[in-house]
């Protein structure tokens, strides 16, 4: 229930914003309360804005009434910055816009919703790409990137945000909007705020007046620091905006909301290598540093024994991580040029540089794709890597520090002498070494008051080391947050601090802005509102809500990601632990069943991009399965006992319900099947035009007999069920028939296990959480296919990609040779036939299973081997999961919502390697999309 001033709130923006994204929804309301850190606030409402409109009308309303709001993009802040008890407003996927502003792309302009990542494809046709590089840039937004003024391994200090910024667009706390770009809005500014402007030129003035602070600044921002404001912009600039803009940098969305932002880019070299140097001690790779700083290096990250502890199980890690010495230290070494020449004699220079120093082995620059890839996943995925291991129902910490680099060794000495004296065992350091800028983390249980103290006293005497022991940072690029801000003052002075209170009375005079962040009175406010993280499940106990995830998953911004899913696991599991509170534990249970389960497409592509590879997906189904009645299990074993009846029942009414839609047409038919859905609740399939009529029973044994190469020919069950849909060429004939056309032109004798129309991935089952029945299918599929390749004497082709993964997953008798559809073509097919006709154009899909096991260059080069120009769809899974895009179509509608824009006005056709997700493409899309079987048949004739 709403307290009054929240409900009229609530009552005006549902004048101007839609109500489903005005959030008061208790589940929604804690799902989007957590961020990277750990510490959770739970806000009374969440606002989804689309446009800079909506973003003013919320900012003018919340400050109306006195309501305090805090801005968040992808959340991925580790401070406690993106977090809120009050109005979290969320700019996320409607703030996608950007413009390459020249014909160099020198300059990009970005709305905070595009993450890191997404801005460097942008660039990358030009050889450029932003300047931040945080580790976090496939996860986390232009937003946060700048807000935070996060750096990462190459970007150090001369290429952050800070350095790079060209122009900002803000929207200040009554409304009033900011454009730096543009000289009019400047100047109604000027009109509108002249006490902002005054209050600017005032500390500027001020500082330049008193030359021991001025000085003071310019030291403290010699080494990384985000501790507090950028009042360098006070020191570095004398135009007002362009103070107020760097002001932002950093600025934790306390001061204004960013509605766009424009960077100089940097240029992004042709060619990279790494290496790893390996030293006996920490001190002899620390006396590397400066020799390495004065090189042509691109990055040095620092990396100590236990932090390659935490990724020496990786499958690609080299042997040599597990042998180290216990003192040893890594230097992770980067190069980069734009001409192969420039590469040899840098590393020729870096050589030079350090070859008084020792290592313990030779040390290799590779530039070898899996080597190279994993040496930076090591190094990128620490943080959750070391989450990883921690005990479950602990948090992850992570601080981040800074020291001058002659003064590192030194540093980390006093840092590992820290962690003995409290105990923290787990405690890894690592970090930019080029900057002197250390991670520090490890694990900590908030359950106890001893352990809050604990915690408590060590942040303390970190402070005093950073601070009075080397004049450091305690913060260089994390952001202060709720974390580090009782000790901005510890580490500025009295005057600093003064300064930085008086930026945040400029421009948030009510102090409704992000209230809590940067600037806080309360001395204890890092101690508070702590995040619990109660066990639940084995399969993401160790998830520490990082949001790396959300990226991968096509249901976030419609439901839930990932993330979130384990959020409201986690209080579900603390709410039947305690007991406390039925009514809450109740509605949550029922609340998530449609936001955690019925729309999770469990295609584990999160997994992907997890450092801890957490598949959400394995974890929903579980639930499933815990779930499933006696009923469901014996109605899922009669099913499976009887595919062959299951499958004829399937394609007679796919032929029923095409011939009626051969009468109606799309319009009637759709209005049909739209009225019977609603009238059912929705407990009937959602029918699109691109529904198939049902195919042929499959009655063939082995075909095209007497060949001397032979095929296991496995045709999935939706493909033995669902035949030609609308949109395919009246020629065309069903898959099965393609594929038969297809090997024989390439000169195969095909095989169909025995049985085959009984047979079943069990694909159909597992995902529904039934994974007794799924196993006994993938049994029985695997004998089958044992026998028909003569215990895997000859190939399986699959025809379906998810079947094939499935599979892949589940079997266990490693004799069989089973291949993908795209694999198969190219290693088997592709040599047998020439290609005589290539498209001009098409479009192709890597479904989920294609990216899970690698495949995605395959496509593409399957694909350019078919047509001149391939447009190759950036996005995850394509929503439709199974059947979810029959029962579920928002997933399917809300997974496709940025397919046409991909696809080339010229192009007619689309291809991918799964049936039902072909359904889904073609009708979110204005082409046809079906197998790529078709496509290699047309061309090679």
């Amino acid at each position: 229930m709403l307290t009054a001033n929240y409900q009229q709130l609530k009552d005006i923006l549902s004048e101007g914003i839609p109500s489903k994204r005005i959030i008061t929804n208790p589940l929604q309301l804690l799902a989007y309360g957590t961020d990277a850190s750990f510490y959770r606030l739970i806000p009374k409402i969440v606002v989804q804005v689309h446009t800079e409109e909506e973003a003013i009308e919320v900012i003018k309303q919340t400050a109306r009434l006195n309501i305090p709001v805090t801005y968040r993009a992808a959340g991925t802040s580790l401070s406690g910055q993106a977090i809120s008890d009050s109005v979290l407003m969320v700019a996320t996927h409607e703030w996608r816009k950007y413009t390459i502003l020249d014909d160099d792309a020198m300059k990009i302009k970005l709305q905070p919703g595009i993450t890191g990542a997404r801005a460097n494809i942008y660039l990358q046709p030009f050889g450029r790409k932003i300047g931040p590089d945080p580790a976090s840039i496939n996860a986390a937004m232009i937003g946060g990137i700048a807000a935070n003024n996060a750096s990462g391994m190459c970007c150090g200090t001369a290429q952050n945000s800070y350095k790079t910024i060209a122009d900002i667009r803000i929207v200040l706390y009554d409304g009033t909007v900011l454009d730096t770009s543009d000289e009019q809005s400047k100047k109604d500014f000027v009109a509108k705020h002249p006490k902002i402007i005054a209050g600017i030129e005032e500390l500027r003035d001020m500082i330049k007046a008193d030359s021991v602070l001025e000085e003071r600044i310019r030291h403290k921002f010699k080494i990384k620091n985000t501790t507090g404001y950028s009042i360098n912009a006070l020191v570095d600039y004398e135009d007002p905006f362009d103070i107020i803009k760097h002001l932002m940098i950093g600025s934790e969305g306390t001061l204004a909301f960013i509605s766009d932002l424009t960077y100089h880019t940097v240029i992004d070299e042709k060619y990279k290598a790494c290496a790893l140097m390996i030293f006996e001690t920490i001190e002899l790779a620390c006396q590397a540093v400066p020799l390495l700083r004065e090189s042509p290096v691109s990055a040095v990250e620092l990396l100590d024994r236990d932090s390659i502890r935490s990724v020496d199980n990786d499958p690609d890690a080299p042997d040599y991580f597990r042998t180290m010495p216990e003192t040893a230290c890594v230097l992770l070494v980067e190069i980069q040029a734009n001409e192969k020449s420039d590469m040899d004699a840098k590393e020729a220079a870096i050589r030079k540089a350090v070859e008084s120093i020792p290592t313990i082995q030779p040390y290799r620059f590779t530039s070898d794709p899996k080597e190279y890839s994993f040496n930076w996943k090591a190094r990128k995925g620490l943080l959750s890597s070391v989450g990883g291991l921690r005990k479950t129902g602990t948090s992850c910490i992570i601080e981040d520090v800074a020291f001058p680099v002659p003064r590192l060794a030194e540093a980390c000495i006093a840092i590992k002498q820290l962690f003995k004296k409290y105990e923290y065992h787990d405690a890894v350091l690592f970090g930019h070494a080029l900057e002197g800028n250390l991670h520090l983390t490890f694990s900590q249980d908030f359950g106890t008051p001893s352990e809050v103290q604990r915690y408590a006293d060590m942040m303390d005497e970190l402070a005093d080391i950073v601070v009075n022991k080397f004049d450091g940072s305690l913060k260089a690029e994390h952001g202060t947050g709720r974390n580090m801000a009782p000790y901005v003052e510890k580490e500025w002075g009295e005057a600093a601090y003064k300064i930085m209170v008086r930026i945040k009375d400029i421009f948030d005079p009510d102090k409704l802005i992000n209230p809590g962040v940067i600037i806080n009175e309360n001395p204890k406010i890092h101690l508070e509102n702590l995040k619990p993280l109660p066990a639940v499940d084995e399969l993401v106990d160790k998830c520490m809500e990082c949001g790396f995830c959300e990226p991968n998953c096509v249901a976030e911004g419609l439901t839930l990601s990932p993330r979130q899913r384990i959020v409201i696991a986690r209080e579900i599991s603390r709410l039947k632990v305690a007991g406390e509170d039925p009514a809450r534990l109740k509605q949550m249970l029922h609340d998530a069943k449609y936001y955690s389960d019925e729309t999770c497409a469990t295609d584990g592509l999160c997994g992907l991009v997890c450092p801890v590879k957490i598949d959400t997906g394995k974890f929903i189904k579980e639930i499933r399965h815990q779930e499933a009645s006696d009923t469901a299990k014996k109605v899922a074993g009669y099913i499976g006992s009887h595919m062959a009846g299951t499958t004829s029942m399937a394609r007679g009414g796919l032929n029923f319900v095409h011939f009626v839609h051969s009468i109606l047409g799309d319009t009637l038919m759709g209005g049909i099947a739209s009225t019977m859905r609603a009238l059912s609740f929705k407990t009937i399939p959602k029918w699109n035009k691109d529904m198939p009529k049902g195919a042929r029973k499959i009655k063939d044994t082995i075909v095209n007999d007497g060949q001397p190469d032979k095929v296991v020919y496995f045709p999935s069950c939706i493909n033995r069920s669902m035949g030609k849909s609308k949109g395919y060429e009246k020629d065309d004939v069903e898959l099965t028939e393609k594929t038969k056309e297809l090997l024989q032109r390439a000169g195969f004798t095909i095989i169909y296990p025995e049985g085959i129309n009984d047979l079943c991935c069990g694909m159909a089952f597992s995902s529904k959480g039934l994974k007794e029945e799924g196993a006994r299918k993938s049994k029985e599929l695997e004998e089958a296919l044992l026998k028909a390749s003569e215990d895997g004497k000859y190939p399986v082709l699959f025809d379906m990609s998810p079947c094939f993964y499935t599979f892949h997953e589940a079997y266990e008798n490693k004799n069989l040779k089973i291949y993908d559809p795209i694999e198969f073509m190219l290693d088997f097919v592709m040599p047998k036939l020439q290609v005589k006709h290539p498209r001009e154009v098409v479009t192709v899909f890597p479904v989920c299973s294609v990216k899970k096991i690698g495949m995605e260059t395959k496509l593409m080069e399957l694909a350019k081997m078919c047509s001149k120009e391939v447009a190759f769809v950036q996005s995850n899974c394509c929503g439709f999961a199974g059947d979810r895009g029959f029962t579920y179509p928002e997933l399917n509608k809300h997974g496709q919502r940025h397919l046409n824009e991909q696809i080339p006005s010229s192009c007619k056709d689309g291809y991918s390697t799964s049936r039902t997700c072909e359904i889904g493409m073609s009708e979110y899309s204005n082409i046809n999309f079906k197998s790529i079987f078709y496509l290699i048949d047309e061309v090679t004739k």
